[in-house]
């Protein structure tokens, strides 16, 4: 087993389909870690309220996060990213 540290609290977590990447949604940000060492690899940052839902599409390469009223999604693969849907 193995922490994992990083933000204050932690409100959502998935792992990619592969489970080599576990995302932790806190506070108005995405954390990335790679599971083989437990690493902190990238913080998605963009969203204007705190992150409640994270979840990896099946192939790997998107990530969706929800927050009051946004829902992002992320291109997991150089980290580029559409603008956010809002409602």
């Amino acid at each position: 087993l193995r922490t994992l540290k990083g933000s204050v609290y932690v409100c959502a977590v998935a792992f990619s389909p592969d489970g080599g990447t576990l995302v932790s949604g806190c506070e108005k940000d995405l954390w990335l870690w790679r599971m083989f060492d437990g690493a902190h690899g990238a913080t998605l940052q963009g969203h204007k309220n705190d992150v409640w839902a994270v979840a990896f599409s099946p192939d790997g390469t998107t990530l969706a996060s929800g927050s009051y009223q946004e829902l992002r999604l992320w291109r997991v693969v150089g980290r580029n990213h559409p603008p956010p849907l809002t409602g």
